[in-house]
């Protein structure tokens, strides 16, 4: 069912979701047995983000109102980074009114036809994770009695990739749903579309970071050619994770014997071993710092796949911006939907970085909720 809210919910816990009055949420009635009384868990269908709200700052939506109401998400842009003096004239682009210093962004591809000259980092957060469609019980809803993988329902991955600890531990570390892969792959098509060649790729180890990166190599005709770095120091905030453990992830050899692109020689800067459950927000700043430091030793285009935190925690140091508290921090990451993306180049004349568009637009589509042709169509 859907909801529409009456008042705006500034959220007090992490857990929580953010409305503003007259946004729609869509609420599955099959999962709200463990939610607080005066509580229900719902998804934005504004901003994508899930979480708990108070059932009292809502009503019951009529159908009607939500048929076109589709998610739309907008990204930082190069115009907030120059200025424009007060008798700077607009340009008109295809008609749209342009401030002309947005012509150096890398939006027009100048910048990375030229990756040689100029380093860029398109940072980026990983496909639609198969538990965000399908709750966090979506495992037991695709295994039979008998322990095996069957796809329940057409968004669920056609099979899970082998490994040595059993499905179990998918639980934890989600794969991306078929829509998650056909996101990651359209991105890459975009990408190659403007032309844009990524000399290294680094992922979270993550199996949704790594199949994301994957993908979108197809997308770019690199899966060939290039072989993704796992960086343990890339994984999310540590406290965030709902089993309160580290995820047992996938190993190197494990990925690479699946048919990943796997670079087994790779060894990360930031060791798996030193991932802590519950870190502190500092613990997990220096982190994303000390992997910052040392994957900035290269040249041309580096794609990092990671999370939502990734984009403010590794785009916010190289710009020279200090770290957002955490409950800020914590917001801000809400906001970033599946394949959210920031670009940052090296304005290398001036020695410093500054963030632009990314270089291909931004991916928007609705929800579409599971249908059961027996209600509605045969019984009342």
């Amino acid at each position: 069912q859907t909801l529409r809210a009456l008042f705006q919910y500034k959220p007090q816990n992490i857990d929580e979701l953010m409305i503003n009055a007259g946004d729609f949420i869509y609420v599955d009635p099959t999962q709200q047995s463990d939610v607080s009384e005066g509580w229900v868990i719902g998804t934005s269908h504004r901003t994508g983000c899930r979480g708990f709200l108070p059932e009292n700052y809502t009503e019951r939506a009529n159908e009607s109102d939500t048929w076109v109401k589709h998610r739309e998400y907008v990204f930082v842009t190069a115009s907030r980074f120059f200025t424009q003096t007060e008798n700077e004239p607009n340009e008109k682009l295809n008609g749209e009114v342009r401030n002309p210093s947005t012509s150096r962004s890398v939006t027009n591809g100048l910048s990375l036809q030229n990756a040689n000259l100029r380093r860029g980092v398109l940072v980026m957060r990983h496909g639609e994770r198969v538990d965000q469609v399908f709750g966090k019980s979506w495992l037991q809803q695709c295994v039979t009695a008998d322990g095996k993988y069957y796809r329940a329902d057409l968004n669920f991955p056609s099979t899970l990739p082998k490994r040595k600890d059993g499905m179990k531990h998918f639980e934890y570390d989600p794969p991306l749903s078929c829509c998650g892969i056909f996101q990651s792959r359209l991105i890459g098509e975009a990408l190659l579309d403007q032309e844009v060649t990524v000399s290294y790729v680094y992922s979270s180890p993550a199996l949704r970071c790594i199949q994301t990166a994957q993908h979108v190599l197809q997308g770019l005709k690199l899966d060939q050619k290039i072989k993704i770095r796992v960086e343990p120091g890339l994984f999310e905030w540590t406290k965030w994770e709902a089993s309160r453990a580290i995820p047992n992830f996938m190993t190197v050899t494990e990925l690479a014997e699946v048919s990943y692109k796997i670079d087994t020689s790779y060894r990360g800067n930031f060791p798996l071993s030193s991932l802590s459950p519950s870190e502190s927000y500092e613990e997990y700043q220096h982190s994303y710092y000390f992997s910052l430091f040392f994957l900035m030793c290269f040249l041309g285009v580096i794609l990092i796949v990671g999370h939502g935190s990734s984009l403010a925690s590794f785009t916010r140091p190289l710009i020279g911006l200090p770290a957002r508290d955490s409950s800020d921090f914590a917001q801000a990451v809400r906001k970033i939907p599946s394949l959210g993306m920031c670009f940052c180049e090296e304005l290398k004349e001036e020695n410093k970085w500054h963030m632009v568009n990314p270089p291909v637009k931004t991916l928007t589509h609705g929800a579409n909720a599971a249908f059961n042709w027996r209600n509605g169509i045969v019984e009342d």
